[in-house]
């Protein structure tokens, strides 16, 4: 039996945080100039839920649980993470915390068809290990591909780094480069996989994107853009390629944004092969990618040009990772994708909101912020941060299902 949580917050309590949401908001409006006064209806209700959550039967039957009791509609399932499956799969080894037989995907795949729940499956795309030792299973392409693996501006491969004392600062772990010629088909072999195995409603991409902006220089890949423009990316990041040393500021600027858009490129065509993959198939799949949250941002530095997979249509809808504790911060990405993003794709962006950061109330002005602005989906990160104490999650069921008739009650 699923009990409604929605209904055990407080109302008077909670009409208390929608007023000081309300409040936030105002002060946004003067100074931000917009205008909405009344909450939008959420057409997306989503929440990931890790693939720690995935091991066993009861574990992803408590998860699910919550799912239908706090009323999602979309489930992002994490079934690839750092290189392993949480599925059945002939290409990639599953992941070793598994218990023989079981397969966590389909598995989930059936509850969630019995409740009315669709399942996006989660996929780590460029991100293939980062933990502080080497996988143990010999046929984690960690150990094969060494050669596919990301390298920054000074040469250094991700596979060649010491993983128990990386001393890189902030270094996330060992990416897959997009620019390798072979890394993109394997990754898409994947994914072709997955949709002729099972049936879900959309695949989800994380980490679609480079580890910062030093990184992209794997060998081949340069060798590509070289014999393409006769232009060493090296030299453009050494510096060489430089009004110092006697090029036209119109050439060293042309050639630096040829590099960004070749490291750009080569996710985006990626995304448009799993598109066209999906098209083929026949099924009905929504695409969607967790996002850097400021546009701007995500372009330049990760190489991450979102706002062109949704004008483009190769996405159904992303799910910006708007992350900030501080409701400044929080809003003024959203102000940014509102001044960017043509009014007519703002239905296509989901806000993702974390939640082992902050409070629920704190979470709760930030959907409601949100709703104000017209943003019609949200997604919360995650289930597993609060799974042992579920009650935590009541102010952000509320806020998630609050309307405006309720609002106007005395």
């Amino acid at each position: 039996m699923y009990i409604d949580v929605t209904k055990s917050y407080n109302h008077h309590t909670f009409k208390k945080l929608f007023n000081r949401a309300r409040y936030i908001l105002a002060l946004f409006v003067f100074l931000f100039n917009f205008s909405k006064s009344e909450i939008v209806d959420l057409e997306k209700k989503c929440i990931w839920i890790l693939r720690d959550t995935l091991t066993s039967p009861e574990k992803i039957e408590r998860a699910f649980d919550h799912v239908v009791s706090a009323g999602y509609n979309i489930v992002f399932l994490q079934i690839r993470g750092r290189g392993y499956a949480f599925y059945e799969s002939t290409l990639v080894p599953k992941n070793p915390r598994i218990i023989d037989g079981f397969d966590p995907l389909q598995y989930s795949i059936d509850i969630a068809k019995k409740n009315n729940v669709e399942i996006h499956v989660w996929f780590n795309t460029y991100i293939l290990w980062s933990a502080r030792s080497a996988p143990e299973n010999s046929k984690h392409i960690y150990h094969s591909k060494g050669e596919w693996t990301e390298a920054n501006k000074y040469g250094k491969m991700d596979y060649k780094i010491n993983l128990k004392s990386p001393k890189i600062p902030n270094w996330e772990g060992v990416y897959l480069s997009p620019i390798h010629p072979e890394v993109n088909p394997y990754l898409n072999s994947l994914i072709q996989e997955l949709i002729d195995n099972y049936t879900f409603q959309g695949i989800h991409f994380d980490y679609i994107r480079y580890q910062d902006e030093i990184y992209g220089y794997n060998k081949k890949g340069t060798d590509i853009f070289e014999e393409l423009f006769s232009i060493d990316p090296y030299n453009i990041a050494k510096g060489i390629i430089s009004t110092r040393f006697g090029w036209s500021k119109e050439f060293v600027d042309s050639t630096q944004n040829m590099w960004t858009k070749f490291k750009q490129d080569a996710i985006t065509s990626f995304l448009e092969t799993v598109s066209n993959s999906v098209f083929e198939s026949g099924k009905k799949i929504e695409l969607s990618a967790a996002v850097k949250p400021n546009l701007l941002i995500a372009k330049t530095r990760f190489f991450q040009d979102w706002e062109l997979w949704l004008n483009n249509d190769i996405l159904d809808f992303v799910v910006p990772m708007n992350y900030y504790s501080k409701l400044e911060d929080f809003n003024e990405d959203i102000q940014i994708m509102k001044y960017f993003i043509n009014s007519k794709y703002r239905e296509k962006i989901v806000m993702g909101l974390a939640t082992y950061n902050q409070s629920a109330s704190d979470v709760a002005d930030k959907i409601l912020i949100s709703r104000m602005q017209g943003f019609k989906g949200i997604s919360i990160f995650s289930y597993d941060a609060h799974q042992n104490n579920l009650d935590w999650f009541n102010p952000i069921l509320h806020a998630i299902d609050y309307n405006n008739k309720e609002l106007y009650e005395n």
